[in-house]
């Protein structure tokens, strides 16, 4: 490092400040410091000094780190700027990272210092380098663009110098094309591995898509060379190219190689790539730079994405075939309650905690909140984490790598990857594993996870509905499931009541199923008795709608006419409500007309009705009849 750097420091402490140089010097690096502690002295060095490095504390009476950095950003000046500080925490130096900063330093671990300078330097270097490289190929196809027309203007004078200017346009326009179609893969070097090598092929820059690629960090293989990494063809295929540009004042600039080259990982593991090496000229140094292409990760990642799409469809079909309503049936109370928060919650992203007894709906509830929700038309993933094998939760969650485990003969995607952009549903939550239980709290906090045997972090879009039958504060309390993230569950609680506590939703819920199951077995049952529908509200229905739902279904099978009897259904008196139990007036007034319809046959009005019976009028019997759901 022979140039005299300019360091700037940020600090209101002068010793600190003299501690943080005096550690530099000692390190070997050369080096101007001003230390300003003001706003206004700081900006004045960023316009005077010219800084190569900004060493700014975090925390100022008067200014701190933060805003400095903001007021870099602002002002253009593309430099270094690390946190010194002895009160910054992990998160916050996270932050800072995050909002734009190179590095931090601990104040009590200054031996640090020297190494981050120099690795934000060699970074700032880097950059410039790649800067001056996508310039140089600018350059290029606009000295390549003038030629072509400067040449169609000497060949517009015979016919055969028009056919000669045609195809050497042809050409021309050939090369334009390919240079742009390199031009556009490096300012998109995220897709492709790029190398950038010297001329004794030690390598320069070496970028995040080639570390995946290769299997190794780029401070691994800086300065190395490059052979290691070639098949002996690619090798001399590449050492042809780098003779031809030093031998021969015109050659082809660029080589494309589409087939036929070898790739070695930093393992041993040989695969197919596809190349372009092209020569730049960076500070009066030639370099060239190679973009790899993994050929089987293209065709990987080709295959995936057919996979993802059958995956989305098969996934969208299994939600359409499980059983599920047209939609909620319900006009009690309660229910009318359930309703009013599924609309104030849907249209946020808020997790969504259910909570019932096992058949209430709570699954149609989660669906009702997606398809309200901006996330509608994308998929909505179901879990049964009861159902899944307890040392397989987190590959079905998280998904797992090749080889993670025994058995994991290739790479798995998890449910909250299916998920992404769309909405989990997590049914039985509180049968999770507390180890799982870790991994899920950090998803719902940051939206990121590993797959199993993993390193790779994954980022997700995920909104989170959760349903359980437990009581999960008993759970918490038991030390079976964990506090933090039952609080994290439960931010917006809906609870489901038991069929048993809104009876008033027994006559539409049969309704709907004696219609639903008829028109699938193709029967023309059009009701069902008042003494069938007095021996369902008289049941305590400890299954719920789904027990209510498999009882009519076999009940629609059994009857063999038009109206369903109290002979085809199942109902135990086990579960029955007692004759001599006390019931509301309302429920008095239901089964004394019930029982004034069945001595009448269902005859309503007339001398010999059911309104007369009671002493009623008919109108008056009627509206009581809809009231109660008779009608």
């Amino acid at each position: 490092m022979d140039k005299n750097l300019h360091i700037l420091i940020l600090e209101d402490v002068a010793a600190h400040a003299q501690l943080m140089q005096r550690v530099l010097r000692k390190a070997g690096i050369p080096f101007s410091g001003r230390r300003v502690e003001t706003e206004e002295a700081f900006l004045k060095a960023l316009k005077e000094f010219k800084p190569d490095v900004i060493l700014a504390d975090y925390s100022l009476p008067t200014f701190d780190g933060v805003s400095a950095l903001s007021k870099v950003q602002e002002n253009g000046v593309d430099v270094p700027f690390i946190f010194v500080s002895g009160a910054i925490g992990e998160e916050l130096a996270i932050e800072t990272l995050k909002k734009g900063a190179t590095d931090y330093v601990l104040k009590h671990r200054l031996s640090s210092l020297a190494p981050a300078v120099r690795r934000a330097l060699k970074e700032a270097e880097n950059r410039r380098a790649r800067r001056q490289a996508e310039e140089a190929l600018r350059k290029a196809h606009d000295e390549l663009e003038l030629k072509v027309k400067e040449r169609t203007a000497e060949l517009a004078n015979t016919n055969e110098e028009l056919k000669k200017e045609i195809a050497e346009r042809k050409r021309a326009e050939q090369a334009v094309r390919e240079s742009e179609e390199r031009l556009s893969s490096i300012l998109e070097s995220a897709l492709d591995a790029i190398i950038t090598i010297d001329g004794q092929k030690r390598i320069q820059l070496f970028n995040h898509a080639a570390e995946q690629v290769f299997r190794c960090s780029a401070a691994e293989v800086v300065d190395e060379p490059i052979d290691h990494f070639l098949s002996e063809s690619f090798g001399r295929l590449l050492q042809k190219y780098l003779k031809e540009s030093e031998q021969r004042k015109k050659f082809k600039r660029h080589m494309w190689a589409p087939e036929g080259l070898i790739g070695i990982r930093a393992d041993g593991d040989k695969f197919p790539v596809e190349a372009t090496f092209s020569q730049v000229q960076v500070s009066g140094q030639k370099l060239y730079t190679i973009i790899l292409r993994d050929i089987n990760e293209r065709k990987r990642a080709e295959a995936e994405l057919s996979k993802l799409r059958l995956e989305r469809v098969y996934l969208q079909e299994q939600i359409k075939s499980e059983y599920n309503f047209e939609e909620i049936v319900g006009a009690s109370v309660s229910m009318k309650e359930v309703f009013k928060n599924i609309e104030k919650v849907a249209a946020t992203d808020s997790t969504v905690l259910l909570t019932g007894e096992t058949g209430t709906g709570k699954e149609l509830v989660a669906r009702a909140i997606h398809n309200l929700s901006r996330r509608k038309d994308n998929v909505l993933i179901k879990v049964n984490c009861g159902g899944l094998p307890a040392g397989l939760v987190e590959s079905e969650l998280f998904g797992h790598e090749k080889g993670a485990f025994t058995g994991a003969a290739t790479k798995k995607k998890g449910r909250f990857e299916l998920a992404d952009g769309g909405t989990i549903f997590l049914d039985e939550v509180g049968e999770l594993p507390l180890e799982t239980q870790t991994k899920l709290l950090r998803v719902l906090q940051e939206q990121e996870f590993e797959r199993v045997g993993g390193t790779q972090t994954i980022q997700v879009d995920v909104r989170v509905l959760a349903a359980t039958n437990q009581n999960l504060e008993e759970a918490v309390a038991q030390g079976t499931f964990r506090s933090d993230l039952f609080y994290r569950l439960n931010i917006f609680p809906i609870h489901i009541p038991p069929l048993r506590e809104r009876r008033d939703d027994i006559p539409p819920l049969t309704d709907h199923f004696v219609k639903k199951f008829s028109g699938r077995t193709g029967k023309g049952i059009d009701s069902i008795s008042p003494k069938a529908l007095e021996k369902l509200m008289r049941y305590d229905w400890p299954g719920n709608v789904r027990e209510l739902a498999n009882l009519l279904e076999r009940a629609v099978i059994l009857c063999e006419g038009k109206v369903l009897k109290p002979a085809h259904l199942g109902v135990t008196a086990q579960h029955s409500v007692s004759g001599d139990a006390i019931s509301t007036l309302e429920e008095a007034e239901r089964q004394l007309i019930l029982k004034a319809l069945e001595k009448t046959d269902g005859v309503v009005g007339g001398a010999k009705g059911a309104a007369s019976l009671l002493g009623l009028k008919r109108t008056t019997l009627l509206s009581k009849m809809k009231k109660l759901g008779l009608y």
